[in-house]
C-alpha cells in the first residue's frame, strides 16, 4: 500500500466495534419522499402512486422476485442470512424496476431509476450521523463502524500514522451487488455517486475521493476520507474519477451540489 498524500505511512487498521444500533438501511420519510418525487417527475402523480401501490401490496403476493443465493458469494452462512434481509428490504424496488419495463420499456425504465438513485441515497445519509469533529480520522472511522459493520458490507481499511487519511477498500456491498444481480445495473452506478454529494456538502472538512465502485462494475470501491494538509489543499477532479464511469455521473454530482448550494437542502 503507498503512503498517504502527506507522506506518512498507512497501517492497516480493524474496524471498531459499533456505537449503538446501525440504521444503514432503515426507511424514513426522506426516503419515502425523495422516491416518490422522482418516480412522479417521470411517470406522472396518478401513473406513479399506482405503481407505488401496486409494487408494494399487490405484486409483494403475486409477483414477488425469489431469493437466489446462487447469486453470490458468501463467506458462512451468517453472510447469507444478512443477505437475505437485505434483499427483503430492496424486494420493493425491484418489483417497481419491473413495472416501469413493462409500462416504459428497459431504456426510460433505466432512465428514471437513475433519477431515483441519488434522491434515494441521498435520503439515506440525511439519516446518518456525523462526527462531531468532522476533522478527526478516528471519528470518522466510529461513524463508518456504526452503520456498515455488519457481514452487509466487508472492507479492508487503513489510517496513516499522522491520522490525515483513512482509506476503506470495500470488497462486498449487499445492497450495490443486489441490485446488480437483478437487473437494476443503472440504479446501482447512480446510487454511489450520492457518496459525493453528501461529503461535498455534509462534510466539506474533508477531501472525499473514489475511483473505483462495485456499482460500476470494478471489483471493490476504493473510498478515501483524508483531512487537507493546508488552505490550499482542496479536492481535485481527479477524487470524482468514478464520477466518469458513469454517463452523465459528474453533471449529475455538480447539478444536486448547486442545489444544496442555493437552497440549503437536497429538495428531495
Amino acid at each position: 500500500m503507498e503512503t498517504a498524500k502527506s507522506g506518512s505511512n498507512l497501517q492497516e487498521v480493524e474496524m471498531p466495534p459499533p456505537q449503538g444500533e446501525g440504521a444503514a438501511l432503515s426507511i424514513g420519510w426522506p426516503i419515502v419522499k425523495a422516491m416518490s418525487h422522482s418516480l412522479f417527475r417521470g411517470t406522472g402523480i396518478p401513473r406513479g402512486l399506482g405503481l407505488l401501490l401496486k409494487s408494494n401490496t399487490w405484486d409483494m403476493m403475486a409477483n414477488k422476485p425469489q431469493w437466489h443465493p446462487e447469486y453470490f458469494e458468501f463467506s458462512d452462512d451468517e453472510q447469507e442470512q444478512v443477505f437475505k434481509e437485505v434483499f427483503d428490504l430492496m424486494r420493493p424496488t425491484i418489483i417497481l424496476y419491473d413495472n416501469l419495463k413493462k409500462h416504459y420499456g428497459e431504456y426510460l425504465a433505466d432512465e428514471m431509476m437513475s433519477a431515483v438513485a441519488i434522491r434515494i441515497q441521498l435520503g439515506f445519509f440525511l439519516l446518518y450521523s456525523y462526527p462531531e469533529d468532522r476533522t478527526d480520522i478516528d471519528q470518522w472511522r466510529q461513524a463508518m463502524a456504526n452503520y456498515f459493520s455488519s457481514k452487509a458490507w466487508e472492507s479492508t481499511q487503513w489510517v496513516s500514522e499522522d491520522k490525515t487519511e483513512y482509506r476503506m477498500r470495500w470488497t462486498k456491498c449487499a445492497p450495490t451487488m443486489i441490485l446488480k444481480a437483478y437487473g437494476l445495473h443503472s440504479y446501482a452506478r447512480y446510487a454511489c455517486l450520492a457518496h459525493h454529494i453528501a461529503f461535498d456538502c455534509l462534510a466539506p472538512e474533508v477531501i472525499f475521493s473514489v475511483a473505483n465502485t462495485i456499482g460500476t462494475g470494478d471489483p471493490y470501491c476504493d473510498y478515501l476520507i483524508r483531512i487537507p494538509l493546508s488552505e490550499d489543499d482542496r479536492k481535485e477532479e481527479s477524487d470524482y474519477a468514478d464520477c466518469y464511469k458513469v454517463e452523465g455521473g459528474r453533471e449529475a454530482v455538480r447539478h444536486w451540489e448547486e442545489v444544496y448550494k442555493r437552497f440549503g437542502d437536497f429538495r428531495i
